[in-house]
């Protein structure tokens, strides 16, 4: 938002008060803390595009799939799903279902979608940066102009990647076969639907380095720019481990770099 120059009125808690969708308003929030300046910058667009006019959204709806897939996972923690079930105080055994976990993969799947739209969001929002002139930053991010190549090889690795995550979002809970003479005739796949989960939050880390480092390297080619106190500790962390760009080199090698210390926990910001 700082590189682009990006309209903060879509923080306004104004805003999010009037439509108090799903977790919007605690991402606002996030939002509003990670921007918070003495001096606020004026913003040179009014309306931006919707990967950054509708994080709050974006955003709100991922916190409240996170939140609804721990609580499915809590309940089946301390759930009794044996069959049969001994009823020791009873002393009775019961045939049941409580093994079947179809609220559980729901909760995988409802999430999965949540991490592709954030996905899409993040891609989109890199396309921006690097595609266009439009936002005044040079063109593919490139300081140095004319045939320089800057950024724009890796939108065809982000694209590549957004495929990926959209292809594990498809659920799987339909996808099953009647087994054991037609007994066992439905199943949830909830281990594939937590598996894909995992992938997709594995190739998504892979697009949140690719933003960081093009939105880096958005601030620095933005003369003058002061960055707020909490973007500035982000943008300092990002440069121990991404040098500038001033003249076109593989970019592979430092997104693998800054992947590795977002994916190992050794991240600091």
């Amino acid at each position: 938002m700082e590189a682009l120059g990006a309209n903060r009125a879509i923080l306004d808690p104004r805003q999010h008060q009037a439509r108090p969708a799903a977790c919007q308003q605690v991402a606002a929030k996030a939002l509003r803390e990670l921007l918070a300046r003495d001096n606020q910058l004026a913003p040179t667009t009014i309306q931006d595009p919707l990967s950054i006019r509708c994080m709050p959204s974006i955003h709100g709806a991922l916190i409240q799939a996170i939140d609804h897939a721990r609580l499915a996972v809590e309940i089946e923690l301390n759930a009794a799903a044996d069959n049969p079930l001994v009823l020791v105080d009873d002393v009775q055994v019961l045939s049941t279902g409580n093994f079947h976990t179809a609220s559980l993969a729901l909760a995988f799947e409802t999430l999965g979608l949540a991490i592709a739209q954030c996905a899409a969001a993040s891609a989109a929002r890199f396309i921006q940066l690097t595609g266009s002139t439009r936002h005044g930053l040079p063109k593919y991010l490139s300081p140095i102009g004319g045939a320089s190549a800057g950024f724009v090889p890796l939108q065809k690795t982000v694209t590549a990647m957004l495929a990926a995550i959209r292809h594990k979002a498809n659920p799987v809970m339909l996808d099953f076969l009647p087994v054991s003479e037609g007994v066992e005739d439905h199943a949830t796949q909830t281990p594939l639907a937590v598996a894909k989960c995992a992938e997709m939050i594995a190739l998504w880390r892979r697009l949140i380095a690719f933003e960081l480092m093009a939105a880096a390297q958005a601030v620095d080619l933005r003369e003058g720019l002061t960055l707020a106190p909490a973007t500035g500790v982000i943008h300092a962390a990002v440069r121990t481990h991404v040098p500038t760009l001033k003249e076109d080199r593989p970019l592979g090698p430092n997104a693998d770099a800054l992947h590795a210390v977002l994916a190992d926990g050794t991240w600091r910001a």
